[in-house]
């Protein structure tokens, strides 16, 4: 392989795994956020649900213990004596489906993250190209995660509708304040609360990421730098002393 495709196939790699690597830690940050019972709870009390519930607090608590385990996976303690009408525990169906497809997807990133990280670094062998890759990947994600979050803040109710119509295939989200206990549980406050703990903890992700390949450290390969043998070839021809042929004498 030429040194050009080395070069070309690496950075792309490279590129490609930071991103999945990226991906990894948001999909983490939104399972992390999405299955904690105890900021569920957090939440609701600092937007007042409890007066509106019609449930007491310890309800509260144990409905919200019983939503984040079903989300984990443990769906007895929710579904054998539901809190909920059929059409919400439908619609948490739909939700555990969700984040089950989450956790499918982060666990087979991992060995593409990991197989597209060491194998682009190994072709690409040059530290300053790689720094570029660094600086890359994120923007690759930025764009239209930034184009979401951006949008959310100026409506989040048009942005949070938009998501559901593209995370879900029917229409068991749209409850009823009046009917629906997991509506009044769980108002759009606290989702708007949510995302903002998943945006900044996967922006912190993804700038830690960015961080860590920008220091990446020198790889040596038989004693030599290969990732700054480029530059210290040129240096070196740079520092030969010159000669001049005149005549063929020197």
């Amino acid at each position: 392989m030429s040194r050009q495709n080395r070069t070309t196939f690496g950075a792309i790699g490279l590129v490609l795994g930071l991103v999945a690597l990226m991906l990894i830690l948001i999909l983490t940050a939104v399972h992390t956020v999405g299955t904690d019972a105890d900021l569920y709870f957090k939440l609701q009390a600092k937007y007042g649900v409890l007066s509106d519930a019609g449930v007491t607090e310890g309800e509260l608590k144990d409905i919200d213990q019983r939503m984040a385990r079903y989300l984990l996976g443990d769906v007895g303690p929710l579904t054998e004596n539901p809190p909920f009408n059929d059409r919400e525990m439908a619609h948490m169906a739909d939700c555990l489906r969700l984040f089950a497809l989450l956790r499918k997807v982060r666990s087979r990133l991992v060995p593409w993250a990991v197989l597209l990280i060491v194998g682009g670094a190994y072709l690409l062998q040059d530290r300053r190209r790689a720094r570029r890759c660094a600086w890359l990947a994120p923007l690759v994600l930025l764009i239209p995660l930034g184009g979401l979050a951006i949008w959310a803040c100026a409506d989040f109710d048009g942005a949070f509708t938009f998501i559901h119509r593209v995370l879900f295939d029917n229409d068991l989200w749209l409850l009823d304040e009046r009917t629906d206990l997991l509506i009044r549980i769980c108002p759009e406050e606290m989702f708007a609360a949510m995302g903002l703990r998943i945006a900044l903890s996967s922006g912190l992700a993804m700038a830690g990421v960015t961080a860590l390949a920008y220091i990446w450290p020198k790889m040596k390969r038989n004693g030599g730098d290969t990732w700054n043998g480029n530059r210290v070839t040129r240096r070196a021809a740079a520092q030969r002393p010159k000669t001049f042929d005149v005549g063929g004498k020197r």
